[in-house]
């Protein structure tokens, strides 16, 4: 299941309004390394903001996005990136309401809704987030349809209905679709007895993404579980390579005992 948590943090792209709103001068005081008399100001603070969340610097973050929303308060994009923010950080409920914000002022803004989606899987909010999923797929304009797809194969994993999620990851399994998408579509396969499917999915898994323990910490274990000893000791010696320190390494040392 950590995988599937996985994809739907990382999918898409973008704190809440503070409750006694600063002045905009004050808030973009904040963020030196924008000029807030620059006409481009809001746009070159939204990318500073990305950066910084994209490398786990959320806090630093969210400080350039509420630069950038002071400056912009009615910019469907800041609220979005906000409420990806703060899902990246573990705060769905938050999450949800910066995406709320954003749809209010772009009802049409599907990145938005496939995101406010993610965050009610995180919830438990199952249905609502099928239906955001179901809607965003409606919309024939939007191009990132792999990354609902891999969100909807999330969510059907996660109720444990395997041959719906299997369907949504093939669809997302595409070769600019997200890692996640190959990586929780092996577990489905194995789940359903597919071996050499599984194999398929979480070797391009590793191939996109051959920094990640946890992709080869699988593989390993599906080559255990055949008997493919030596092929999965070089897949154990690979994760402990790669993170000796994680979760994984450990369990990957334990296998290697």
């Amino acid at each position: 299941m950590r995988g599937a948590a996985r994809a739907l943090w990382r999918l898409s792209v973008i704190v809440l309004l503070a409750a006694c709103a600063s002045s905009a001068s004050q808030s973009a005081a904040r963020a030196p390394d924008v000029d807030p008399r620059d006409p481009l100001a809001g746009t070159r603070l939204m990318q500073l903001g990305q950066a910084l969340v994209s490398e786990g610097k959320t806090a630093e973050g969210l400080e350039r996005y509420r630069a950038a929303l002071a400056l912009q308060p009615k910019n469907p994009t800041i609220h979005n990136l906000i409420g990806v923010a703060l899902l990246q950080d573990g705060n769905p409920a938050k999450a949800i309401e910066s995406f709320n914000r954003s749809l209010a002022l772009a009802p049409q803004y599907s990145d938005a809704r496939n995101n406010r989606g993610a965050a009610y899987v995180q919830l438990g909010q199952f249905a609502m987030a099928e239906a955001d999923f179901l809607a965003v797929l409606s919309d024939s304009t939007h191009a990132n349809r792999a990354s609902v797809y891999c969100n909807l194969g999330a969510l059907y994993l996660s109720r444990g209905n395997l041959s719906a999620a299997e369907e949504n990851l093939h669809r997302a399994a595409v070769p600019s679709g997200p890692i996640e998408a190959f990586f929780m579509l092996g577990q489905v396969e194995e789940k359903l007895g597919k071996r050499e499917l599984a194999e398929a999915a979480f070797r391009k898994a590793m191939e996109k993404a051959p920094e990640r323990p946890e992709i080869a910490l699988a593989l390993g274990m599906l080559l255990e579980s055949e008997g493919r000893k030596d092929e999965a000791r070089d897949a154990f010696h690979r994760v402990v390579a790669l993170g000796p320190d994680s979760a994984e390494a450990k369990q990957a040392r334990a296998h290697l005992e």
